[in-house]
């Protein structure tokens, strides 16, 4: 024993236990959470188990198949894992896409009262409150007050502040899933009811302006196109689907090395400006161009580097030796990294390399290159590969497995762009990027708006 106490080791993960308190577990991890669980430990407020305070429900749908369609199309809303995970995201609505009918209502349960929907599988601690007549399966559980100790609003707000410890409960597993006895004895804090109401009505404050702020960032990233489409002259063409329009001719010629594809024959995708002439993309921009590495290390970007929402590269962190890793793309600064891939390519998933360790980088095989000519601007290339209208058409030109579609280099290589002065490509990306550095700039105050009355509520769950 002295040899072991005179060992080196962590005190953060040791730590004493009554055997009165191990409830039929012994689980390391889950007492851990338990006794790290500060909302709880440092409360000045009475503490009791939720089957004490909460009853609990289970939804259930007893039917297999799941999906027979004799049990569906009535008037009962039929609620899903993912129904519960959006609303609590939001702090919105439960909405629905699915009805039972009077068979179905015989398999399922029907909750005609308000109750706190949280979920146990696959999505761990999610909740909302439901405040309609509807059915739901056994992979989500309903919990009402047993007495006026609780409110509804406060229970649904508590879990947001302890999802992370529930998620530890879960049995390391293909799928994570708790039950009701794993649920039953977890702790929650019963503050004054007045104390109660306080912290729900601050969390829906913060939490409006919050998805007012997120709004108006969406907004003005949605402007993008708008601005860059107007300032280059462009009129997107009307989509006709008519029959006549579907019904077409095409000379040998036209498809004499192309692709064959009635689709792509039939798009009539153009970006034709009314301002600035016309060039092929190849002829101002290399398409995927050699790359030579000769470095010890370089970065590595990853798909999951590149945010579809700001294209651009959250880090560069991350090194690799080039010489031990074959088969990668290669790229430098200043290159523009387009996913080709399904759903990479319709979310946007595009950025330029800047910053990376000794100039060059590694990254996924899915990345197509891009590489400024003549003193173009890549930033300005960028812009217009961002399009929706470009991405949309693009999905014409997939090849490939479902689900691992790419799209081919041919819609690249017949693709004409305005191609305005360097001055104007300049203002053009300088413009956009105000744009996108404005709207990061609501994003961050908008989850600081979060995180702030978040640690506010904690507090006063606390009772400090």
């Amino acid at each position: 024993m002295s040899q072991f106490n005179n060992q080196r080791t962590d005190n953060l993960k040791i730590f004493t236990l009554n055997f009165s308190d191990i409830n039929g577990r012994l689980d390391p991890l889950y007492y851990y959470s338990v006794n790290n669980l500060e909302i709880v430990n440092k409360t000045i407020y009475p503490i009791k188990k939720l089957c004490q305070v909460i009853d609990m429900q289970r939804g259930r749908f007893g039917h297999r198949p799941r999906n027979e369609p004799k049990l569906y199309g009535g008037e009962y809303p039929f609620i899903q894992t993912g129904d519960i995970v959006r609303a609590s995201q939001s702090n919105g609505k439960i909405t629905y896409s699915q009805t039972l009918n009077e068979l179905g209502l015989k398999t399922s349960r029907l909750f005609d009262k308000p109750v706190v929907v949280i979920t146990i599988a696959a999505n761990i601690g999610d909740t909302a409150i439901l405040d309609y007549p509807a059915c739901f399966p056994d992979s989500l559980i309903g919990m009402t007050p047993k007495n006026n100790e609780l409110t509804l609003q406060y229970i649904n707000l508590y879990f947001k502040f302890i999802k992370s410890y529930l998620e530890d409960l879960a049995p390391q597993s293909a799928q994570k899933n708790i039950n009701y006895q794993q649920l039953s004895p977890v702790p929650i804090v019963v503050p004054p009811l007045e104390i109660q109401d306080k912290a729900v009505e601050l969390y829906e404050k913060a939490l409006h302006e919050s998805q007012q702020q997120q709004q108006q960032a969406q907004a003005l990233l949605a402007s993008i196109d708008t601005y860059l489409l107007t300032e280059l002259g462009i009129t997107l063409p009307e989509q006709d689907n008519s029959l006549e329009k579907r019904m077409f001719r095409v000379s040998f010629q036209q498809i004499t090395g192309e692709r064959f594809d009635a689709p792509i024959q039939m798009s009539q995708f153009s970006l034709h400006s009314t301002k600035y002439p016309m060039k092929r993309l190849t002829q101002s921009f290399i398409f995927n161009p050699k790359t030579i590495i000769d470095t010890k290390i370089c970065s590595f970007i990853p798909m999951e580097k590149i945010s579809d929402e700001s294209g651009s590269i959250t880090s560069v962190a991350e090194t690799i030796e080039p010489s031990t890793s074959l088969g990668y793309t290669q790229f430098q600064d200043n290159d523009l990294l387009w996913a080709r891939i399904t759903p990479c390519m319709q979310n946007g998933k595009s950025a330029v390399a800047t910053g990376l360790i000794n100039g060059v980088g590694l990254g996924s095989t899915e990345y197509l290159i891009f590489r400024a000519l003549h003193e173009n601007n890549i930033h300005y290339l960028h812009a217009i590969l961002r399009l929706c209208y470009l991405r949309r058409s693009a999905m014409l030109y997939f090849g490939g497995a479902t689900g691992h579609q790419r799209v081919s280099p041919i819609f690249f290589k017949r693709m004409k762009i305005p191609l305005p002065p360097i001055q104007k490509q300049n203002e053009i990306a300088e413009h956009i990027q105000a744009i996108r550095t404005q709207a990061k700039q609501l994003q961050t105050q908008a989850e600081q708006l979060l995180a702030n009355a978040k640690a506010h509520i904690e507090q006063m769950i606390l009772g400090q």
